[in-house]
């Protein structure tokens, strides 16, 4: 089987602070990964937290237990990575209205 995937959209769900299991989780997010047809498969469970090691923010594959549930290739990981914080980012810009 061969899937060409030309579109991935990322949304992130931020955690209130009051609702955060741990102080540095700061958002959810999820990954829609659409094919030539538009079908489509998202994968959700990835976590944006605040990190000292990783200046500023890092981001978790979905995982229990220290079990990965999903890996990508290094190169990959890091282009999904950036644009997931970036989404981050993106959604805690306050909208300010007229």
């Amino acid at each position: 089987m061969k899937i060409n995937i030309n579109e991935i959209t990322i949304k992130v769900k931020n955690i209130p602070a009051e609702e955060r299991p741990h102080p540095n989780l700061l958002a959810n997010a999820f990954l829609t990964l659409k094919e030539e047809s538009d079908s489509y498969f998202t994968i959700s469970g990835f976590t944006v937290w605040k990190s000292k090691n990783y200046k500023g923010y890092n981001v978790k594959v979905p995982q229990k237990h220290n079990f990965d549930y999903c890996s990508f290739e290094k190169s990959l990981w890091q282009k999904l990575k950036k644009e997931i914080i970036s989404e981050y980012e993106r959604s805690t810009i306050p909208i300010i209205e007229k």
